[in-house]
C-alpha cells in the first residue's frame, strides 16, 4: 500500500496497552485517516509547527524552512539552509519566536517571525552554540511568571542548557544563560508544557522523561512513559512537540504509534497508523481548516510530511501556576565558594556614621562566615567551621568600640562563634561559647536592659538562651534558660523593644515565647501551616515601620515564597495577621535571577544608600543567570511596601 497525494488511507486503533508508568493513565481512540501534504521532493524533513494564520512551518535539511498554506496545500520556501527540529511560541497574533538547529553550523538559531497578512518576514535574533558539542534538540518555554521566553538546548554531552532569549515585558530579544543540567545520553527531542511548567525529553531507546521547567527548581528527571521492557512503549521515540493547550505529542517509529500526553492529569492516549512502513520522525498539532485537531508528521520512509486528524482532547490542560505578588532583587552577593547546599543565613551591620560602609554578613555552612559590602562584593571571610545561622546586635550596652556583637551557630563544634566590628569597619573574630547541644542549628540574638542574649536551638527541638557579657574583645557566656518545641526548629527572631521571641518549627508553624530569661519555658503556637505558609518554615525577621507597625517576614520555603504578617495582640499574647504573600522573581534588566528555597533571611528598616526604607536580604537556593553556587539577594524594601494593604 502506498500513500498518494490527498488520498485517504484508513488506519485502525492500536491493540490495548497497559499503563505505561505508575503515573500514567492510558486510553484509546477510534480509527484515524492519513494524507500526504502537497507536492514534496527531496524533503529530508524533521518537524512541523502550526502557525495560527492558517500555515504550517516545515523544517528541511535540504531546503531550509518552508511554509505550507493549509487551504491550497502549497509549499513555499521561507529561508534556505539545513535545519532540523522546530519549536515556536506566539508573541502576538502575527508574531512568533522560533528556534531550530542549524546543522551546517552546529548551532541553535532563534528567529522572530512576523506576518503582515500577506507576507512573512523572518529575522535572526541570536545563535547558541554548545561548547565543543553538537546540539541534539531545542525547545522553547514561555514562563508566565517572569514574562520571558527561554530555550532548552540538549547536546551530545548529555547536558541541557537553558537560555533566556526573549523578554516579553520589554518586547526585546536577549541572550542570557540561566542554567545547565544533566539530560539523557541521546536526546531524540524535547518539548515544554507551559501550563504545567514541565520540560519533556525523549530518549529514543528508553522513553520520555519530565523535568521542572522553572529555572528556580531542581532539575530532577521523572519517567513519564518508558520503552519495553521497562514500560509498554515501542522504540524508537522521536521528536516531541507541545500545543497551545499544553499537551505533549510524540511518536514511536517501530509500531507507528502516535501519543498525546496530558501532563496535568498524567493521562496518555495513543493511535496506530497502519499501512506501509512510515518511519515516523516527529509530530506537531494545530487546527485544521474545519476547526478540528490536525496532526502533521514527517514520514522518513516516504521522505514527506503527512497529516491526520486527532480526536479532540476531552479536557485541555488549562491550569496555570498561581501568580503571586512579585518583587525582584536590586543586587546580589558574590557566590559562595562551591556548588552545593552552602549559603544559609544573612544579617546586616549598619555603620553608625556612614551607612555606605554597612556590611552584610552571610554564612557558608561548609566554610565559615562571609562578609559583603552593600554592593554584594566579598570583603572578608572567616574559616571558623560550619556556621549555620548568624545574627547581629548594635546596642550601647555592648561594651566594645562599635557596640557590636555578632553571633553564629557553629555546627563543627556545637558552639556559638562570636565576632565584632572594629572602628575601621573590619569584622574581627572573638571566641566561641561552648554549648551542650548535640546538633546545634538555628540562632538569633536579643538585647535588652537585662543583658545581651543568644538563642540557639538543636534539631531535636531544644532551645537554649545564653547571656553574653562583653568587655572589649573579651566575651563570656552563661546559659540562663532552656525550653523545647515539639520538632525541628531553625529560624527565630527576637524583638528587643517588646521582649518577644518568634520561632519557626519547620513542619508545623510559628511559635512565641517571652524573650526575657525569666519568661518561663512554655511556648505557644500562634500560626500553623496553611495554604500560605508552606513547610519548611525557615528564616524570619521583624521589620519596624516608622508608624510603629511591626511586620514579621517569614520564608515559606516549600513554595518558594515569603509571607508577611503584622504582629498584633498583647506583649504576652501576640497574634499574627497575614498581609501579603510574595515571591522574588528575576530582574531581567540587571541579569539577577529569582529566588527559590530560601533558608535564612534578614531585614533592616535603616536607610541605606539607594534603599531609603531599608532592605530585605534572602538566601537563594538556586543561583542562576548564569548558574553559579548559592548566594544572597538584596531587595529594596520599597518594593515590598507597595504590596501592603
Amino acid at each position: 500500500m502506498t500513500i498518494k497525494n490527498n488520498k485517504l488511507v484508513n488506519v485502525s486503533m492500536a491493540a490495548a496497552l497497559m499503563a505505561l508508568t505508575l503515573f500514567t493513565k492510558h486510553s484509546y481512540s477510534e480509527s484515524l485517516a492519513v494524507t500526504e501534504l502537497g507536492e514534496q521532493h527531496n524533503m529530508q524533513g524533521s518537524q512541523a509547527q502550526w502557525l495560527h494564520t492558517g500555515h504550517w512551518l516545515l523544517a528541511s535539511e535540504s531546503q531550509g524552512l518552508l511554509l505550507l498554506e493549509q487551504h491550497q496545500q502549497q509549499i513555499t520556501p521561507l529561508l534556505a539552509g539545513n535545519y532540523e527540529g522546530l519549536s515556536l511560541r506566539q508573541l502576538s497574533p502575527q508574531r512568533y519566536v522560533l528556534t531550530s538547529i542549524d546543522n551546517s553550523a552546529d548551532a541553535v538559531v532563534v528567529w522572530q517571525l512576523d506576518y503582515d497578512g500577506a507576507q512573512w518576514q523572518i529575522d535572526e535574533l541570536s545563535r547558541l552554540t554548545p561548547p565543543q558539542a553538537q546540539p541534539e534538540a531545542a525547545c522553547l518555554y514561555h514562563d508566565a511568571q517572569t514574562r520571558t521566553v527561554s530555550v532548552f538546548v540538549a547536546d551530545v554531552r548529555g547536558l541541557i542548557a537553558q537560555t533566556l532569549v526573549y523578554d516579553l515585558e520589554a518586547a526585546q530579544p536577549m541572550q542570557l544563560p540561566i542554567r545547565t543540567f544533566a539530560g539523557v545520553s541521546e536526546t531524540s527531542g524535547c518539548a515544554v508544557s507551559d501550563q504545567a511548567q514541565q520540560l519533556f525529553i525523549g530518549e529514543a531507546e528508553l522513553g520520555v522523561w519530565k523535568i521542572n521547567a522553572n529555572s528556580e527548581s531542581r532539575a530532577d528527571k521523572t519517567p513519564v512513559a518508558l520503552v519495553s521492557p521497562f514500560g509498554q512503549l515501542a522504540p524508537e521515540i522521536a521528536a516531541l512537540s507541545s500545543d497551545s493547550e499544553g499537551y505533549i505529542y510524540f511518536t514511536s517509529s517501530q509500531r507507528q504509534q502516535v501519543y498525546r500526553y496530558d501532563p496535568l492529569r498524567e493521562a496518555l492516549q495513543s493511535w496506530h497508523l497502519e499501512g506501509p512502513e512510515l518511519g515516523l520522525e516527529a509530530i506537531a498539532v494545530g487546527v485544521s481548516s474545519q476547526g478540528q485537531q490536525q496532526a502533521v508528521l514527517f514520514a522518513d520512509k516516504l521522505d514527506s510530511y503527512i497529516s491526520t486528524q486527532l480526536p479532540s482532547a476531552k479536557q485541555a490542560p488549562a491550569r496555570h501556576a498561581k501568580r503571586l505578588q512579585q518583587v525582584s532583587a536590586s543586587a546580589e552577593t558574590t557566590p559562595v565558594a562551591a556548588f552545593g547546599d552552602a549559603a544559609d543565613d544573612p544579617a546586616i551591620w549598619v555603620h553608625p556614621s556612614n551607612a555606605q560602609h554597612s556590611l552584610i554578613l552571610g554564612t557558608d555552612k561548609r566554610r565559615g562566615l562571609m562578609v559583603y559590602g552593600l554592593d554584594g562584593q566579598l570583603r572578608q571571610q572567616f574559616a571558623v567551621g560550619r556556621v549555620n545561622n548568624v545574627d547581629v546586635r548594635q546596642h550601647q550596652g555592648i561594651n566594645n568600640a562599635t557596640h557590636t556583637l555578632i553571633a553564629a551557630s557553629n555546627r563543627s563544634n556545637n558552639s556559638i562563634s562570636l565576632f565584632t566590628v572594629s572602628r575601621n569597619g573590619q569584622v574581627q573574630q572573638l571566641s566561641d561559647i561552648a554549648t551542650n547541644l548535640t546538633e546545634i542549628y538555628g540562632l538569633c540574638m536579643y538585647s535588652a536592659q537585662s543583658g545581651h542574649y543568644v538563642f540557639v536551638n538543636d534539631k531535636n527541638g531544644t532551645y537554649q538562651q545564653y547571656r553574653i557579657s562583653v568587655q572589649d574583645t573579651e566575651v563570656h557566656g552563661q546559659r540562663v534558660r532552656q525550653f523545647s518545641l515539639p520538632s525541628q526548629p531553625e529560624g527565630c527572631s527576637a524583638d528587643d523593644q517588646s521582649g518577644q521571641l518568634f520561632m519557626g518549627e519547620e513542619d508545623a508553624g510559628i511559635w512565641f515565647i517571652g524573650a526575657e530569661p525569666d519568661a518561663g519555658t512554655r511556648a505557644q503556637r500562634i500560626q500553623q501551616l496553611d495554604s500560605h505558609l508552606v513547610a519548611d518554615v525557615e528564616g524570619m525577621e521583624i521589620y519596624h515601620r516608622d508608624d510603629g507597625t511591626r511586620l514579621l517576614v517569614v520564608s515559606s520555603q516549600g513554595d518558594n515564597s515569603y509571607v508577611l504578617y503584622r504582629i498584633e495582640g498583647t506583649r504576652s499574647e501576640p497574634t499574627l495577621t497575614r498581609l501579603v504573600k510574595f515571591a522574588v522573581t528575576a530582574n531581567i534588566e540587571k541579569g539577577i535571577d529569582g529566588v527559590s528555597e530560601t533558608d535564612g533571611l534578614t531585614v533592616t528598616a535603616h536607610a541605606l544608600p539607594g534603599y531609603p526604607q531599608g532592605v530585605l536580604v534572602v538566601q537563594d537556593g538556586y543561583n542562576r543567570m548564569p548558574q553559579q553556587p548559592q548566594n544572597f539577594k538584596i531587595i529594596d524594601w520599597r518594593q515590598i511596601d507597595k504590596l501592603l494593604p
